[in-house]
């Protein structure tokens, strides 16, 4: 039995996030946050308008679908913004292990909302997948390091991140039902600009094109366009409770790049992480 394309597509969505992840930690360290974040969701914007003059007609798209996108596109913003805020304030093995749970919201609104069933294996699996996401997403040392009164700090910005994202990808699901696999991720990424434009606007940001990291912006755009297209196509084949779990496996692609390339050491249970998910895969390929 060959692998189940919804699960090809979640991990070539995963490889793609977490090698846009992996780039972006390196574009931070010469401009902004939201600059970075600002323009590599241009760039995507623009690749998906491309896309779409190439191979698709406008289609119909129903009032109620509208009001999802407008919603979606909002609270994918407000997530990534209050990511980016929890990491400012706070610290990364606090912030990021709650974050990158967002894939629990998804998967139980999936099952409740839209009827999803799921074998013995297929939970198992996904647990898995879930379990290992969390774990890679932090150094254990830095966690013990804490003070108690320091864990608190960032938390609130790291549960509007998990609640956002895993709404933000349920909502994908309803949609990609009702428009196909390309018109959600093309619609969402419109409005997020459109959000991110207003908010640049009422802040008074700096949106200057960064020419001295144009590369990693671009790449970065690209990445996205190929994580969120592929996360629509496997949907489409697959329930999103499946798809969910091993996209938001990124963090295990980030921090493997980070041992290749910038020789950092992977913790035990970064390493017990990446085994997670890899099992979990391997039982959701079965």
């Amino acid at each position: 039995m060959g692998i189940p394309l919804g699960v090809i597509f979640g991990v070539i969505a995963m490889f793609c996030w977490g090698t846009a992840d992996f780039l972006v930690a390196k574009a931070v360290k010469k401009i902004s946050v939201f600059k970075t974040f600002f323009w590599s969701q241009v760039i995507g914007l623009i690749l998906f308008f491309l896309i779409f003059l190439l191979f698709f007609n406008f289609p119909i798209t129903p009032s109620n679908i509208i009001i999802i996108i407008l919603v979606a596109g909002f609270i994918g913003v407000m997530a990534y913004l209050a990511f980016y805020k929890g990491l400012q304030i706070g610290k990364v093995s606090v912030v990021s292990p709650i974050a990158a749970s967002w894939s629990v919201i998804t998967v139980i609104l999936s099952l409740f909302f839209l009827k999803e069933k799921l074998t013995n294996i297929q939970f198992i699996g996904i647990s898995l997948a879930i379990v290992g996401a969390v774990l890679v997403s932090f150094k254990s040392h830095d966690l013990l390091k804490l003070r108690i009164k320091n864990i608190a700090v960032g938390v609130k910005y790291a549960l509007i991140a998990l609640f956002g994202w895993g709404f933000f990808m349920f909502f994908i699901g309803i949609m990609v039902d009702k428009l196909g696999w390309f018109f959600p991720m093309f619609f969402i990424k419109i409005a997020m600009v459109f959000y991110l434009l207003s908010y640049s606007g009422l802040s008074k940001q700096d949106i200057k094109f960064p020419k001295n990291v144009y590369f990693f912006i671009v790449l970065i755009g690209v990445l996205e366009v190929i994580a969120f297209l592929s996360y629509g196509v496997g949907i489409n084949y697959e329930y999103n409770s499946i798809v969910a779990p091993i996209g938001a496996a990124f963090p295990m692609v980030t921090i493997i790049l980070a041992r290749i390339f910038l020789k950092e050491k992977l913790e035990i249970n970064q390493k017990i992480g990446v085994i997670s998910v890899l099992v979990g895969l391997v039982l959701l390929s079965a």
